[in-house]
């Protein structure tokens, strides 16, 4: 059974009456919910899969992740899986996997991915220009077998759907050559719609069906997905204009150049990242400097209202904290209210996500990337 937000109580307690082996799967978000209406939890089993997102996701909605963790400490059999797994420095700084056994399973065969580093002013620029190189005609190319393939697909990943859905506007693209693959929200819906009737969030093709033209991806849609085109090439866009902000579609790099399959795909090897501020080419120490000094004072900010006991104050605060989760995502402060403790308490998953940031943009740009094969 696949438990979302739309699934109600009522039939989650039918099939867990009626079925002699339940098994349930549930985004992060259903967990908390679902794991209320689970009353004995002994023998049950959770697999969290692709685990990194509780690191990578945790600069824009880490409440999320915090109540998943939390959910978790009630069922005694939990495993976390990836293939694209959270660096030890990182897990070893994260309450929930303190003590916990850690298995590598180390692949004979991988091939090496190579990712292309473009910077530009204004990456959006650069993916209209892509687009309209595909709809007049102009391929990239290479001489296979002494064969002359061209690149007659191409997908193009981003994480802002008001972004891809401008692209679209500027280059007229039209809904016969376009594959929208983000997250399936009513905000996402009513973007996409505004591009007309004929347009609406799609899927990844499955092997064997075809491919359009263009496709545009963001990282909510992809992850643990396989693209099967044979000629597909590989954009990856950084619009990031803060360099202390978390939220971008860098950190995924490593999860987008492992995504086209098929052997026969002479493109599928190299990944086009275009972007325009990387932290990585910043300075290190400042960077470290004014993290540090954001946690510091995030730390203060939460004892403070923490102190607090006039009622209308206290409220005042509330309703200020949970704004500024909302609106500024921690780009600010990491202070954060946690309702169910009825406390504002630092959130380190956010912190942890800026060093992460960081660190990916730092390290991994200029390498190639291993998947495996």
């Amino acid at each position: 059974m696949a438990v979302y937000g739309d699934v109600k109580n009522a039939e989650i307690e039918n099939y867990l009456k009626n079925s002699p082996k339940p098994k349930i799967l549930a985004t992060y978000d259903s967990m908390p919910r679902l794991s209320s209406l689970i009353k004995d939890k002994s023998d049950w089993r959770v697999v969290v899969d692709e685990y990194q997102y509780l690191l990578i996701d945790s600069g824009f909605k880490s409440e999320t992740e915090m109540f998943l963790l939390e959910v978790l400490k009630g069922f005694p059999f939990v495993t976390y899986l990836s293939a694209t797994p959270i660096a030890d420095k990182y897990m070893l700084e994260m309450d929930c996997f303190k003590d916990v056994p850690y298995k590598v399973l180390e692949w004979s065969k991988v091939e090496q991915r190579f990712v292309k580093r473009v910077q530009s002013k204004n990456p959006i620029n650069n993916a209209i220009e892509i687009v309209r190189n595909y709809q007049q005609g102009i391929y990239a190319s290479v001489i296979v077998n002494d064969r002359k393939v061209e690149s007659k697909e191409c997908v193009i990943f981003l994480n802002s759907v008001a972004n891809i859905v401008n692209i679209i506007k500027h280059t007229g693209l039209q809904a016969d050559d376009v594959n929208i693959i983000v997250a399936s929200t009513a905000e996402n819906e009513s973007l996409v719609k505004k591009l007309g009737k004929d347009y609406g969030i799609g899927c990844i093709p499955l092997k064997g069906e075809q491919h359009k033209k263009v496709t545009f991806c963001t990282s909510t849609a992809f992850a643990g997905c396989d693209f099967y085109s044979t000629c597909a090439s590989t954009f990856v866009i950084s619009d990031n204009r803060k360099v202390h902000t978390s939220i971008d579609i860098a950190t995924e790099l490593a999860q987008i150049a492992g995504r086209q399959r098929l052997e026969c795909n002479p493109f599928k090897n190299t990944t086009t990242f275009i972007y325009n501020v990387d932290v990585g080419e910043n300075d290190s120490s400042s960077y470290k400097t004014a993290l540090e000094c954001k946690l510091q004072k995030s730390v203060k900010n939460a004892n403070h209202k923490n102190s607090v006991t006039d009622k209308d104050i206290r409220e005042s605060f509330i309703k200020e904290t949970v704004d500024s989760q909302r609106l500024n995502k921690y780009s600010d402060s990491y202070v954060w209210y946690d309702s169910v403790n009825d406390r504002f308490s630092v959130n380190r998953m956010a912190y942890l996500n800026d060093r992460f940031s960081f660190d990916v943009q730092r390290e991994n740009y200029l390498n190639g990337i291993k998947v495996k094969k």
